[in-house]
């Protein structure tokens, strides 16, 4: 979870845009309105009474005392700077400013923030993540983004230099991937080693085509490489169909998965049962050690085909296939 906040400013006045923008461009100095009376600092009406205010300094208080609650860290986005539809950014890097003497000819924008990491980005992006997208239309003076994940990943894409078109499903893809990747880590965490083979056979046995799942065996050396035989029919017609066999070789992982073991396993299990075809589940995540054997396994023995499930994917099949193994 992050350890920070977005906040949003209204679009100034239109004489003002250039003066704000450039200020937090060329300066790194982040620039609040409401701050159009001399010595109106937040840090003195703090300690004046409602009753005590003037009209104007209710005014300026009313609308920019959350600044002090301001930290570094923070982002800041200014609405509709330097055009419409445009949003210009900047991290802040020091506590809450008071400017009573601003450059001339102006007369506001002297509650300041020193900003880095300044960047300006069109809200309507692709890149920008919808509901990211619709919280930056202008609501009031100032106001806090609460979708901060969403704001972390629509900044991560928007500096990453790259010429991939993004989709107007990018994100929900996105976020169903990350779906699938926490469903497997907790489908790993509640079927640790052997309680993920029986409930993969379980799961198999609900395949259309499959006629038997055999639970091989109680580990390396007594199963020959496969966790699971599996019997299926395979054919263009029921006249032409054929009984083929599946070895499966299981693996109960977190993380990435490094170890290649199962890729020998796996070898190991084709020529023992003469198998038609081979697959290795895993839990963990892809990594180069697993495919690179996972590939050289795939050229000594092209005849045979082999497939590997890894990680998301993993999810993708029980949920295709399992739900009702899962709801029992």
């Amino acid at each position: 979870m992050s350890d920070y906040n977005v906040y949003a400013y209204n679009k100034p006045t239109d004489d003002l845009i250039p003066f704000v923008y450039d200020s937090i461009t060329k300066e790194h100095i982040s620039r609040y309105l409401y701050s159009y009376i001399p010595n109106c600092d937040l840090n003195r009406l703090k300690d004046i009474s409602w009753q005590e205010m003037s009209k104007d300094e209710r005014n300026c208080w009313s609308h920019a005392h959350r600044l002090l609650d301001f930290k570094k860290g923070d982002w800041i986005l200014h609405i509709n700077v330097p055009e419409y539809g445009k949003v210009t950014a900047g991290r802040i890097v020091g506590e809450y400013t008071y400017q009573e003497n601003v450059p001339s000819p102006w007369e506001d924008g002297r509650y300041t923030f020193a900003v880095e990491d300044v960047f300006t980005f069109d809200r309507n992006d692709p890149r920008v993540h919808p509901y990211l997208s619709s919280r930056l239309k202008l609501q009031r003076s100032l106001w806090q983004i609460h979708c901060v994940d969403e704001f972390e990943r629509s900044l991560k894409l928007l500096r990453e230099e790259t010429t991939q078109e993004v989709s107007d499903k990018f994100h929900l893809e996105q976020e169903t991937s990350e779906l699938l990747e926490g469903f497997t880590k907790r489908l790993q965490a509640n079927n640790p080693g052997k309680r993920l083979e029986h409930l993969m056979a379980e799961i198999f046995r609900k395949i259309p085509g499959v006629t038997d799942v055999k639970e091989n065996g109680s580990g390396w050396g007594t199963d020959y490489g496969a966790d699971l035989i599996v019997t299926y029919k395979a054919g263009v017609v029921s006249e032409l169909e054929s009984e083929q066999t599946l070895v499966v070789q299981i693996k109960s992982y977190e993380g990435d998965h490094w170890n290649t073991e199962a890729v020998d396993q796996l070898k190991t299990a084709i020529g023992k049962f003469e198998a038609s075809m081979g697959l290795i589940i895993t839990t963990g995540n892809r990594t180069e050690a697993l495919e690179k054997a996972f590939a050289e396994l795939s050229k000594k023995i092209e005849r045979t085909p082999i497939y590997l499930m890894a990680g998301s994917e993993v999810a993708k099949f029980v949920m295709k296939y399992g739900i009702d193994v899962l709801l029992d």
